[in-house]
Formats: structure tokens, sequence, C-alpha cells
């Protein structure tokens, strides 16, 4: 979705130099700073740092205080130029839904979901902070307008942003982690128009699953596929670089793979899990845990639509931050770097 879900009060359209963009994954804190440039956007610095992998369910399971240290740590002597940062929500904690409704403006339309779709919405809390986008156009009077409506906890999302505060950065917005995939897709894959993607953003523990048409998120879920189940007996060893992948070997990768597909396929009533498959579309892996490259390589050997690897950010990085990059960087930062953009201009 192009707006956020939480934006803060003062004007949100003055352009800043710098912006931060973050990610809290089920096991990574991820944090990249971009410089707003004459041409193009800089990334000048980012910050990955592996925490506790319980601190991610529905509830927040670890004591707050622990997180904001282990935050904190990653920070200790970073000298950030700006505190303003820009928050993503994975799909866990994201509901979305298609809703045919008469056509209206948008502050209509807004009033029309409080007061129609909400309460009729069976949302697994009671609290809901919602953003919505048209899908299609109505093209003959009469005819409903398509509707795609994301909602979450509104306290879930006051949590999070208080707990940032804590941390000593200043959130001026929260998004979807789907919208931020798909900005860093648009700026990053100029050459490349993609009309129908698939986003497939990987961490240790889970799949997010986005699905947008031209531009506009259609739906989202989360798939369940811890990757301490293909270590084949091997130990999960903690990393000088966090980002190195846990599944490397060929037969780790052929494991995963066989259950992400498994899963993908679902139920065939699920309409994602259907729309997922159609040729049209084309899979755009994100995300860090596997080595992205050799599950690209292996997914094109079977029967299934269009898959390609996200891009990394080396065009916006200098050499010297390309020296000390780690070698895994590849598409693990497509989420906040897509963020960030929204604070330096790129919608």
């Amino acid at each position: 979705m192009r707006a956020g879900l939480f934006k803060e009060k003062s004007n949100m359209s003055l352009i800043r130099r710098y912006a931060l963009g973050m990610e809290l994954t089920d096991s990574m804190f991820k944090l990249v700073e971009v410089k707003k440039g004459i041409r193009r956007p800089r990334l000048t610095q980012y910050v990955v740092h592996p925490l506790l992998p319980v601190w991610m369910g529905e509830e927040m399971q670890v004591e707050a205080d622990e997180l904001i240290q282990s935050i904190c740590d990653a920070l200790v002597g970073r000298d950030l130029h700006t505190r303003r940062v820009h928050l993503t929500l994975s799909n866990r904690q994201i509901v979305t839904g298609i809703w045919y409704t008469p056509e209206m403006r948008k502050q209509r339309m807004r009033r029309w979901i409080e007061k129609k779709v909400l309460p009729e919405w069976e949302l697994p809390f009671d609290d809901p902070l919602f953003d919505f986008e048209y899908v299609g156009h109505v093209w003959q009077d009469g005819d409903r307008q398509e509707v795609m409506v994301a909602a979450a906890s509104r306290r879930y999302v006051e949590e999070r942003v208080e707990l940032v505060r804590w941390c000593g950065l200043e959130p001026v917005s929260v998004d979807l982690t789907a919208a931020s995939l798909n900005r860093w897709v648009d700026y990053s894959e100029k050459d490349v128009t993609l009309y129908k993607p698939v986003f497939l953003h990987i961490s240790r523990d889970k799949v997010d699953v986005s699905l947008f048409h031209y531009g506009v998120l259609q739906g989202c879920t989360v798939i369940d596929l811890p990757m301490n189940r293909f270590l084949n007996g091997m130990p999960d060893r903690i990393s000088v670089d966090p980002l190195t992948p846990l599944l490397r070997e060929e037969e780790q990768i052929h494991a995963y793979g066989n259950a992400l597909l498994e899963a993908l396929r679902g139920d065939e009533t699920d309409w994602i899990r259907t729309e997922v498959w159609k040729p049209s579309r084309v899979w755009v892996l994100t995300g860090e845990g596997a080595e992205l490259n050799r599950l690209e390589k292996w997914l094109k050997e079977r029967d299934v639509p269009s898959v390609r690897t996200g891009a990394g950010p080396q065009e916006m990085m200098s050499e010297e931050l390309q020296l000390k990059a780690s070698r895994w960087l590849g598409a693990s930062l497509s989420a906040p770097l897509g963020a960030a953009l929204a604070g330096v201009g790129n919608p």
C-alpha cells in the first residue's frame, strides 16, 4: 500500500536528506540509512543484528527491556545522520481482505469501511487500525468498486512505535513490509516492469507471501516454515556474520524448496494460494536465512511461474561500503530499503 498505517502528525510531505528504514524479523534487527542524492539515493550504512527468536510471536513473549537493550547494543558506535525511522509490519501482524463496495471517494470510503466492513469482519483483534487501496477501476455506472483492506491491531502498532522510541529512534511511519518490498523492486528493477509479482520474503521461521497487481497489493499471508527442520543434523552455529545463510547445502535447499512448494499449493479453496500459481505471476525472492540464488536455481528447474531473486543495494553503495559489506548481503535488506526510500522522496 502506498500510505502507512501510522503516520506522524507533522508534515510528511517534507522530504528529508536522510531517512532510516527498519525491519524486525523473527530473528533479526535490520536498519538502513539512505541519503537523498542528486541522481539517486545512496545507502550510507546498515545494521544487521541477531535477535532472540521468540519475540515476534502473536504477543511479545520476551521482556521489552531485553529487545530494547539488544537494539541499543546494535546501534552503539553508529553515527546516524537522523533518528527518523520508517518501520515495517510483517504479514503475521496484518489481515487483508477484498471487499466490493459502491463507488465513492476516498474519504467517504474510509468512513464506509469503518461503519460497514470492520463490524462484519472477523478479525483476531478488536482494535483495528486499517488502510485500504482501490483495485482496478469502475468502468460502468452501478458497478461495484473492488477494495483491498489491510488491518492491524492498534495496540500492537502503538507498542511497536513506543518500543522503537525507547531505542532512541523517532518513528515517523509504519507501513506494510509488502509495500516496502514493492517500493524497493520498483526502484531497483527499473529495466523490468513486474506487473504481477509475488513476493516470497524469507526468514528463519517463516515466509511472508504478498501478491501485487499493477502496483496494488491484492493480499498477503504467512507460511510457517522453520529452517531448523532442514539442517539434516548439522548444528545451527552462530556466525560472525549474521547474514550467513543457515541453509546452504544442496540437500538443505532441496528439502526447504519442496516444503515451500507444498505450502504454497496449500488449500485450493484459498484464493491467494491459487493466484500464486498463475503463469502470469513472477515470484520474487527476498530476505535471509537460505542461499537465495541456489533456491532460485532449484525453483527454476520445477514447474513453477517465473522466479527471480530481488536486487541487492550494491549500486547505491560506495566502494568503501561495498568492501565492508557482508558477502551475503544480497536481497536481505529489501524491506528496510523500501521503507527508507519513502522518506527520501521515492513513493
